[in-house]
C-alpha cells in the first residue's frame, strides 16, 4: 500500500537536526526500493527545514507507524508530530524518473478536505483533472490522499516544479478543488529532494 508521511520539525531544532542528520540518511538508505519521493519541506528561502515528506509503499498502517517510531529524527526530538494517510498516484513519476527543468524549485502542497470536500470534489473533477493535465509540464506528482479504507478521497498531495513560490501559490490559486474551498488543513511550503535523489546536483 501506498503512503503519505508529513512530519513536522518541533520548534528551535535546527541544532538537534544538524546532529542526527547523517544517521536520519543511514536510516532513509534501507527504504529507497519502496520510497517513491523523500525530502524536506522548508522555508521559501530555504533558510530552515520544516518537516518532510515521505510517499512510500508499506504493507500496513503498522509497518508505517513503526518506519516513523524508528526516524532517528523522531527519536532525536526534532520531530514530534505526524500525519499519515493511504494515497494513491495519479502520475506515475518517482524521484527516479519525474520532470524536472533546470533552474526551478519545488514546492510541496499537502492539504486535508475540509467538511464539504466530498460534494466540492464530486463537482469539480473534471474542472480539476482538466487543469492539472493542461499544466502536466508543472507537475512532478500528484494524487489523493485517501481514508482508512483506501476507497475515498480526503485531501490532496502535489509536488510541483516551479519558477518560485509565489508561482507555485498563483497556481494552487487557480485549481479548481483549492478555488472552490475544498481544502481546510493545508501544508504549502518549498521542498526539495532528499538524499534519494538530486540529479542537478550530482
Amino acid at each position: 500500500m501506498l503512503y503519505s508521511i508529513v512530519i513536522f520539525d518541533e520548534p528551535d531544532t535546527a541544532e538537534l537536526r544538524d546532529i542526527h542528520r547523517k544517521a536520519h540518511l543511514d536510516y532513509l538508505k534501507a527504504f529507497d526500493a519502496q520510497t517513491l519521493f523523500a525530502g524536506p519541506f522548508t522555508t521559501d528561502d530555504e533558510s530552515a527545514d520544516l518537516g518532510s515528506l515521505r510517499l512510500i509503499d508499506f504493507p500496513d498502517l503498522a509497518a508505517v507507524e513503526n518506519h516513523i517510531a524508528d526516524e532517528p529524527y523522531v527519536t532525536g526530538g526534532v520531530q514530534k508530530r505526524w500525519i499519515i494517510n493511504r494515497w494513491r498516484p495519479s502520475v506515475a513519476n518517482t524521484w527516479r524518473d519525474c520532470p524536472r527543468t533546470q533552474g526551478n524549485i519545488q514546492a510541496l502542497f499537502h492539504a486535508i478536505d475540509g467538511p464539504d470536500g466530498s460534494a466540492i470534489r464530486s463537482q469539480n473533477r473534471d474542472a480539476h483533472e482538466a487543469y492539472l493535465e493542461d499544466h502536466a509540464d508543472t507537475v512532478i506528482v500528484r494524487g489523493p490522499l485517501l481514508d482508512a479504507s483506501g476507497e475515498n478521497g480526503i485531501g490532496s498531495v502535489l509536488l510541483l516544479d516551479i519558477p518560485d513560490m509565489d508561482t507555485a501559490r498563483a497556481f494552487m490559486e487557480n485549481e479548481p478543488f483549492y478555488r472552490a474551498g475544498c481544502y481546510a488543513d493545508i501544508t504549502f511550503h518549498r521542498w526539495r529532494f532528499g538524499r534519494v535523489f538530486d540529479r542537478f546536483k550530482v
